[in-house]
């Protein structure tokens, strides 16, 4: 006999008064009922806390001192009573049938992560602008190189998330990629829903919009340099994934560079790099770029090209 899925729903909110009560409508009127929908008010000057707790009976609301979205989300973690979490920003919205997709696609198997479609628009959520639908049937190598679905594309087991540590509050991009690939470090399985049911909601205020392109390429420097060196600590899995590993890290501090950020502030990255090149196997360690990174390090073998290599 299997437990039931059943879903801690956790949505941080900041002075998010504007979109509240249809995320929260989203939430509650699904196919498969969450168990909770937890509202982490993360300081807000504004009325959302009263406004989340007038949604109904399911939604509990806690509230805390402003301290981020990376912080309210490990305390949704912590104080979730669901066998699994969905993360549901308070902007954002879910079809109705996306917990029930989610959950029949991992009913049974308790070490599996599934993840759906997601959708971006502005004022329409029947209208959008573009569409995410990862087709991986595990996570490496695809989570190396790229963020396999927004954050509340996932349905993910609490006790994963509680064993991995939840959100790094130490990084303020990226931050749900980041977790991801450490949670495919516990050799979790991945399952994809063919489903477009989390819906993203582009507006000025949100992430996506307001942070500026350097910000952006500093963050993803930061994200593979957190995952290099996990994959460092990890042989087994370096001599499977080298190659991708060090294209992504690689492409990493190009597209910063092409930011302006400098070669000091690299100096980390380019340092894992090499010792990726380093430790890895052969089909690696056989390329000219790898050969150069490892004698040389990545800027001088940077200076030595004529234009910037591509990842095979």
């Amino acid at each position: 006999m299997h437990t039931p899925v059943t879903i801690s729903i956790i949505t941080p909110c900041y002075n998010g008064a504007r979109y509240i009560r249809e995320t929260l409508q989203s939430a509650l009127t699904q196919t498969h009922p969450p168990l909770e929908v937890i509202v982490i008010d993360d300081g807000s000057t504004d009325d959302s806390a009263t406004l989340a707790e007038a949604a109904g009976p399911s939604v509990r609301v806690v509230r805390q001192p402003n301290q981020g979205e990376s912080v309210a989300r490990n305390r949704g973690i912590a104080e979730a009573r669901g066998s699994h979490v969905l993360f549901l920003d308070a902007d954002d919205l879910l079809e109705p049938e996306s917990l029930s997709r989610l959950a029949a696609a991992i009913e049974g198997r308790p070490d599996a992560v599934a993840v759906m479609g997601c959708g971006w628009f502005t004022s329409d959520p029947s209208s959008v602008s573009s569409v995410q639908q990862t087709t991986h049937a595990a996570f490496f190598p695809g989570v190396i190189g790229a963020n396999l679905g927004p954050i509340h594309s996932w349905l993910t087991p609490t006790r994963i998330l509680r064993s991995v540590g939840g959100f790094a509050g130490t990084i303020s991009l990226f931050e749900d990629w980041d977790l991801w690939w450490r949670v495919a470090f516990e050799g979790v399985d991945l399952v994809p829903v063919e489903v477009v049911g989390a819906k993203y909601r582009l507006h000025a205020q949100s992430q996506m919009t307001t942070t500026k392109r350097t910000d952006r390429a500093r963050g993803h420097v930061v994200l593979m340099t957190r995952m290099a060196r996990r994959f460092l600590e990890r042989q087994d899995l370096l001599d499977r994934h080298a190659k991708v590993l060090f294209w992504s890290v690689w492409a990493s501090v190009m597209h910063a560079r092409e930011t302006g950020v400098g070669w000091d502030e690299l100096a980390p990255t380019s340092e894992v790099l090499r010792q990726v090149a380093v430790k890895a196997s052969r089909p690696l360690r056989g390329t000219l770029m790898a050969y150069a990174v490892r004698l040389l390090g990545a800027r001088i073998a940077t200076a030595l090209q004529r234009r910037p290599l591509r990842p095979a």
